[in-house]
C-alpha cells in the first residue's frame, strides 16, 4: 500500500541533489516503494501507548508477569527463514498463507540475522553510511529476509480483538497474514503492533514478515553502532476485549514540604465499534477503577472515574490527579515504587481490561542553573549506553540487562543516556527497580547528513514520529528524568517540531537536545554555550569540551542552565584520563553537575579465526569495505562486560563516602557525598601499613548516622605508631555493603580512601648491624667489558650496549636496561587504522623515528677505581638525534646503581615515555612491587589506585580486554619492584618514585598486532622501567592529553639500583585480583 499523495512525493522537484556513488556499490536512482519515502512512516500501525498488556483480573496484573496472562501469547522462538538479495528478489509467492517453507532455515526470533550465519554480515561505522550517501535511496544490494511462523488463537479470545507486538525491527518491517497485507512500519528502535482479527482463521494461521535491511530509515539511524538486520526484540501476540484501555499514564510527583505524593494518571478508552457508532461515541457508561500499593502489597489508595459518550471531544480520555500521604519518594538511592494497577469495567461491572504499572514519586525541576530532584541537586554520574550483546548483537537477554545494572551500581554510576535510541522496554523497568537515572533519547542521529535531515521537510513527520513515540511509550517511568531529541543531527526546524510534540505529551521532564548547544567536532558551525536561555535545549549539554573550557563556563555569572556533559571521557581502549580532573571541576563548580562519559561497551563481536582462537571483532573484520575499524570498541566495559581499569577510577571518584584528614595528626573528617539517604547499608574499616604490611586495624563506628550531605569528624589511637627513616605509613579506609542487596552482595567495596601518614610518624634511624663489602671488579676482555659485583655481573658490549646481567655464570636479563622511547600507541595515541592521524601523537612519534631508534656508541670511559662505566649513546630518529648517557656503578652493598641523563633535542615532539626496557631469561613470571595498585594506572588515571605492597604474575598483568593490542600494564608511584623466577629474584629501587610494566611482549609485538588473538607470547618477561610515561588523556575523540601529564622538559634524570637475590615470598602481599 502506498499514500495517495506518494507520486507528488516522488516529483523531481522533491528529490535531493544526487551524490556521486561510491565505486562498486550500485544504487537505486529513483524509488516508488515505501521503504524508500521518508514521508510514510507506517501504514495501519496502532497508536503507540505504554508498555503493557491486559490481564484477567488484579490480583494476576499486580505481577507485571506477562506469562501469567491468559490474553498473552508469545512468538519467540524458532521461525522459519528465508534471506534474499534484494527486494525484488522475494517470489510473490512467499508471503500466501499455504507456499510450502519446509526446505527453508530455522532462525531465532529474536535476533539479528547479520549473525545468523547468512551472507549479510554486520557493518560498523561511525559517521559515514555503509553505502553511497544519497538520501532517501538505499543500495540495489539490499538483502531482505522474509520470516513465517504459524500460530492459533485460543477459544477465549475468539470474540476479542488480535494484536501483535514487533518489538523491534531493523530497519523496515511488513507485516503479512494469511496471505493479507496487514502493515508496516519503520523505526528500528521502537515497537510495532498491528491488530491482526479481521483476518484471522480458526485453526492455524501463518504469519509473514518481511524485513528489509536498509531503507530511508537507515538515514537518520546512522548512530555510531553496528548495522545489524531482522527482527531483534521480542514478538507476540496479545487480546483485548472491543472495548479496551488504549493507553495509561501516570506520573508520580512528590512535594518537598508537604511530603505528600501527587498521582497523576491519564487513561484513554478506545472501542471497536461500527462507524455510525464511533462518531457518536459508546452506549454506556464505563467505569475505571485505580489501585495503588506499596512494595508490602499494601493497598494504600482507590480511586474511580466515568468515561461516557461525552468525553469523545477529549478521545475519550480520563484525568484523575489525588495526594497520597506517607509517600518513599523515588531517586537514584533510594528507588521506591508502587504499583498502580487499572481496571475498565461496564456498568454492570463485568471487567473488560485490567493493566499494571509501576509508579515512583518524585520531582524534577531545574532552579537557576540546577537540576533538582525531589528538590535536591545530584550529580549525574552518568555514562551513554548503546544495547549490545557479544554474541547476540542488539538482542539483549534480560540477564545481560541485569548485568549491566549490576554492574551500574556497584561502581557508583547513578546515570545512563539511553544512546542514541529507545532501549528495550525492560530495560526502563530495570532502571525504575534499581535506581539509574534516565535521559530517554530518540531514534535519530543523522552524523553523515548533520544539518540537512533536520531542515528537510521530507523528513519532518519522521523525526517527530521517533520522539512522539517514544514519550508516548515510556513517560510512566519514574527513571526518566529528561528527553533527548536525538544525537549529532544538528538543529533545524524538525527538531523544533519534535521539541513541541514532546513538551505537549509530557510538561513534567525536560527537553535534552546537545544539537542546539554546540556544532564542534566537525558538526558542522555554531556556537550556544553562553547561559541564555534556548529555544528546545533545557540544559548546557556540550561534548567533549576541553577542561578549560569547562571552568570557563563554570565562571559564567549569568548561566541559567544546568551544565550536563552529554559526552566526555572517550573511553576507547587504555583511556579515560583526566577523569580525576573533570571530577574535581565538576565538584568544585557550582554550575556543573557531571555527565554522560562515552560509553559503556567495547562492541567487539564474538568470533573465531580459522584455529578456533576467540577474538572480538570490529569494524572491517566482515570483509565490510566502508568500515571505521575500532571506532566500535571504547566501552567503560569490555564486550563481555569485563571491567576495564577506568572503572575502578570512576567508583573511587564518584563514590557515595569522602576521608580527609584534618587537624590534629590523627583526626579524620568523613563525609557523605549522598543527595538521600544515610550510611547505614555500609560497614567502614580502617587499616595502617607501613611499607605495604598491616601494623593495626579497626572498624569504624557511627558512619550510619551521617545524612546526606553531612560530616562526622573522628580521631583514632595512632598515637604510637613507629617507623624506620625509610619506612611510609598509610591508612587505608574501606567502605563495602553491610547486607546483600539486589545488585551486590555484602562486602562489595563501593568507597576507600587512602592518606598518607608518613609525616606525622617520627621516624628512627636504621641501625647497620654489620658492613657490607662484597668484591667488586671492572675489567676488559677483548671488546667486552666485564662489570662484577660478588657473583653478578653485567657484560657490556663493544658497541656499549648492556648485552646481560649474569649470575654465577647464568644468564638472568639477556638485554638489560637500553634506552626505550616508544610505546604501542594508545588509541588515544592515534587510531592505528585510520589515514589522518600524523598530527596525533602517534603519527609524531612514528614520523620523528621514536619506533626505530636503535643508540649508537659514542663514548665510554671506565672508571676502575670507582668501578664505573659511563656510555654515552646517540638515539638518532628520522629526524634529530636524542643522547642518552648511562652510568653503571657497582657498589658495595651488592647492589649496581644506574644513573642516566636523557637529552632530548627541541625538534622532538612530546614524548611516550622516558626509560629502558630489559628482557629476563624465561621463567621469570612472578612480581612483587610496592607502589600504587592493584589495578594498572597512569599518571592521569591514578587516583584511584592506593600505594601497597601488590603481587601477581606477568600473564595476569596483561590487560587482554582492549580489543586492539596496545600500552598496557603500567604501574605508578613504584617504590620498589622484584622479578622472581625459582630460587632467583631481581630487585629493583630508585631514589624517586618510578613506572613499570612487565609483559611477555614487547612494545613492537603489540604495535603489530591487531587483535590479541594474533600475539604470540613470549616466554621471556619484557621490563619497562620510565622515569615518567605520558598520559592517556582522551585524544581518539575529545581533548589530548593535558599539558602536565605530557612530557615535554628536554632533560631528564632518572637513577635506579639493581639487586640479585635469593627468592622470597612476602606473604603479606596483596594478590591482584580484580
Amino acid at each position: 500500500m502506498k499514500p495517495s499523495n506518494y507520486k507528488a512525493i516522488l516529483s523531481s522537484e522533491n528529490q535531493p541533489r544526487r551524490r556521486e556513488a561510491v565505486k562498486g556499490i550500485p544504487m537505486r536512482k529513483s524509488s516508488t516503494d515505501l521503504f524508500a519515502i521518508p514521508e510514510v512512516t507506517e501504514v495501519n500501525r496502532l497508536p503507540m501507548h505504554g508498555a503493557g498488556i491486559p490481564y484477567q483480573s488484579p490480583e494476576v496484573a499486580f505481577s507485571r508477569n506477562y506469562s501469567s496472562s491468559e490474553f498473552y501469547i508469545p512468538l519467540d522462538g524458532k521461525w522459519k527463514f528465508e534471506l534474499y538479495h534484494a527486494p525484488e528478489k522475494i517470489p510473490a509467492e512467499v508471503l500466501t498463507a499455504d507456499y510450502d517453507d519446509s526446505a527453508w532455515r530455522n532462525i531465532d526470533v529474536p535476533s539479528n540475522w547479520t549473525l545468523q550465519n547468512t551472507f549479510d554480515k554486520p557493518v560498523y561505522t561511525n559517521v559515514k553510511m555503509p553505502f553511497p550517501n544519497n538520501p532517501p535511496f538505499v543500495p540495489e544490494e539490499n538483502p531482505s529476509g522474509i520470516y513465517r511462523t504459524t500460530f492459533t488463537i485460543p477459544e477465549n479470545w475468539n470474540s476479542r480483538r488480535t494484536i501483535l507486538h514487533i518489538g523491534g525491527a531493523e530497519s523496515y518491517i511488513e507485516v503479512y497474514l494469511n496471505g493479507t497485507f496487514i502493515g508496516m512500519g519503520k523505526d528500528t528502535r521502537l515497537p510495532s503492533e498491528f491488530e491482526l482479527t479481521p483476518h484471522l482463521v480458526s485453526g492455524c494461521n501463518s504469519l509473514i514478515c518481511k524485513v528489509i535491511r536498509w531503507s530511508d530509515s537507515s538515514y537518520i539511524e546512522d548512530q555510531d553502532q553496528w548495522w545489524m538486520a531482522g527482527i531483534y526484540r521480542s514478538v507476540y501476540l496479545y487480546s483485548t476485549k472491543k472495548v479496551w484501555l488504549a493507553d495509561v499514564w501516570a506520573n508520580g510527583d512528590w512535594e518537598e514540604k508537604t511530603q505528600l505524593g501527587i498521582l497523576d494518571i491519564h487513561v484513554q478508552i478506545a472501542f471497536d465499534l461500527p462507524y455510525w457508532e464511533e462518531k457518536l461515541g459508546p452506549s454506556e457508561d464505563y467505569k475505571i477503577c485505580y489501585h495503588l500499593f506499596d512494595k508490602k502489597k499494601n493497598k494504600i489508595a482507590e480511586l474511580n472515574s466515568e468515561i461516557s459518550w461525552s468525553f469523545r471531544l477529549s478521545g475519550y480520555t480520563a484525568n484523575m490527579k489525588t495526594t497520597v500521604s506517607n509517600i518513599s519518594p523515588w531517586s537514584s538511592e533510594s528507588p521506591d515504587l508502587y504499583t498502580l494497577v487499572t481496571t475498565l469495567s461496564d456498568v454492570a461491572g463485568n471487567q473488560l481490561d485490567c493493566r499494571s504499572h509501576r509508579i515512583g514519586f518524585r520531582n524534577i525541576r531545574i532552579e537557576g542553573s540546577n537540576l533538582l530532584v525531589n528538590g535536591k541537586r545530584v550529580m549525574i554520574r552518568g555514562v551513554n549506553r548503546h544495547e549490545h550483546d557479544p554474541e547476540t548483537g542488539k538482542t539483549l537477554s534480560m540477564e545481560r540487562m541485569l548485568e549491566d545494572i549490576r554492574l551500574l551500581k556497584q561502581f557508583n554510576f547513578n546515570a545512563v543516556r539511553t544512546s542514541h535510541y529507545p532501549n528495550d522496554h525492560r530495560w526502563y523497568d530495570l532502571c525504575d527497580e534499581y535506581g539509574i537515572y534516565l535521559v530517554d533519547e530518540a531514534n535519530f542521529e543523522a552524523h553523515a547528513n548533520y544539518m540537512t535531515t533536520c531542515r528537510n521537510p521530507r523528513w519532518k513527520q519522521a523525526i517527530i514520529s521517533r520522539a512522539e513515540r517514544m514519550v508516548l511509550r515510556d513517560r510512566s517511568h519514574a527513571s526518566i528524568i529528561s528527553w533527548s531529541l536525538g544525537n549529532e543531527s544538528g538543529n533545524g526546524e524538525n527538531h523544533t517540531a519534535a521539541a513541541e510534540m514532546v513538551r505537549k505529551l509530557d510538561s513534567t521532564r525536560f527537553v535534552f537536545h546537545e544539537g542546539e548547544l554546540k556544532c564542534g567536532w566537525g558538526q558542522g558551525s555554531g556556537d550556544k554555550q553562553s547561559g541564555g536561555p534556548h529555544e528546545i535545549n533545557a540544559f548546557y549539554n556540550p561534548m567533549y569540551t576541553k577542561l578549560s573550557e569547562l571552568k570557563e563556563f563554570s565562571n559564567n555569572p549569568f548561566s541559567t542552565r544546568p551544565a550536563i556533559m552529554s559526552e566526555y571521557a572517550h573511553a576507547m581502549g587504555n583511556s579515560s584520563g583526566s577523569l580525576s580532573d573533570y571530577w574535581e571541576l565538576f565538584y568544585s563548580a557550582k554550575s556543573i553537575q557531571g555527565g554522560f562519559i562515552w560509553d559503556w561497551i567495547d562492541q567487539g563481536l564474538l568470533q573465531y579465526d580459522q584455529n578456533g582462537k576467540p577474538f572480538y571483532a570490529y569494524g572491517g573484520d566482515f570483509g565490510e569495505k566502508i568500515h571505521d575499524f575500532n571506532f566500535c570498541c571504547n566501552g567503560m566495559i569490555a564486550a563481555d562486560r569485563t571491567p576495564h581499569p577506568a572503572m575502578y577510577e570512576f567508583r573511587y571518584l564518584t563514590q557515595p563516602v569522602k576521608v580527609t584528614s584534618y587537624g590534629e595528626p590523627f583526626g579524620f573528617c568523613l563525609k557523605n557525598r549522598r543527595d538521600f539517604t544515610d550510611l547505614a547499608d555500609l560497614a567502614g574499616t580502617w587499616s595502617v601499613e607501613v611499607n605495604g604490611k598491616t601494623v593495626r586495624s579497626g572498624e569504624l563506628t557511627g558512619i550510619e548516622n551521617i545524612q546526606p550531605g553531612e560530616t562526622m569528624d573522628f580521631t583514632l589511637p595512632l598515637n604510637d605508631l613507629k617507623r624506620l627513616e625509610n619506612e611510609e605509613i598509610f591508612i587505608n579506609f574501606d567502605f563495602v555493603l553491610a547486607e546483600n542487596t539486589a545488585w551486590a552482595n555484602a562486602g562489595t567495596l563501593l568507597a576507600h580512601e587512602q592518606i598518607e601518614l608518613t609525616r606525622h610518624v617520627p621516624a628512627e634511624p636504621v641501625t647497620v648491624t654489620e658492613k657490607i663489602n662484597i668484591k667488586r671488579s671492572l675489567k676488559k676482555s677483548g671488546n667486552i667489558w666485564h662489570l662484577l659485583c660478588g657473583d653478578t655481573g653485567f657484560v657490556i658490549s663493544e658497541d656499549g650496549s648492556v648485552k646481560e646481567l649474569r649470575q654465577n655464570e647464568k644468564t638472568v636479563l639477556p638485554e638489560a636496561f637500553n634506552p626505550n622511547f616508544f610505546r604501542a600507541g594508545t588509541d588515544n595515541d592515534g587510531v592505528r587504522g585510520w589515514t589522518g592521524q600524523e598530527n596525533k601523537p602517534l603519527g609524531k612519534w612514528l614520523a620523528a623515528g621514536l619506533d626505530q631508534i636503535k643508540p649508537e656508541l659514542c663514548s665510554i670511559f671506565a672508571d676502575a677505581e670507582n668501578f664505573t662505566l659511563t656510555c654515552k649513546y646517540a638515539c638518532k630518529g628520522t629526524t634529530d638525534t636524542l643522547y642518552f648517557i648511562q652510568q653503571i656503578t657497582a657498589r658495595q652493598d651488592g647492589t649496581f646503581a644506574f644513573s642516566q641523563e636523557y637529552h632530548i633535542p627541541e625538534s622532538f615532539p612530546s614524548m611516550p615515555r622516558i626509560g629502558v626496557l630489559a628482557m629476563t631469561t624465561p621463567g621469570f613470571g612472578d612480581f612483587e612491587y610496592f607502589g600504587r595498585g592493584p589495578w594498572e594506572n597512569y599518571i592521569d588515571r591514578c587516583a584511584s589506585a592506593q600505594v601497597g605492597l601488590y603481587r601477581s604474575t606477568v600473564r595476569e598483568n596483561f590487560t587482554s580486554g582492549y580489543v586492539i593490542p596496545q600500552e598496557n600494564g603500567n604501574r605508578t608511584g613504584v617504590r620498589f619492584l622484584s622479578l622472581q623466577s625459582g630460587d632467583a629474584r631481581i630487585e629493583i629501587t630508585s631514589n624517586k618514585h618510578f613506572e613499570f610494566g612487565a609483559s611477555h611482549y614487547t612494545p613492537h609485538d603489540l604495535f603489530g598486532a591487531f587483535h590479541p588473538h594474533e600475539l604470540t607470547e613470549r616466554p621471556e618477561t619484557v621490563l619497562t622501567l620510565d622515569l615518567i610515561q605520558r598520559g592517556l588523556g582522551t585524544g581518539s575523540c575529545g581533548p589530548q592529553t593535558l599539558e602536565k601529564y605530557e612530557i615535554n622538559e628536554k632533560f631528564y634524570q632518572f637513577c635506579f639500583f639493581i639487586k640479585i637475590s635469593e627468592r622470597k615470598n612476602d606473604d603479606t602481599a596483596n594478590d591482584i585480583s580484580l
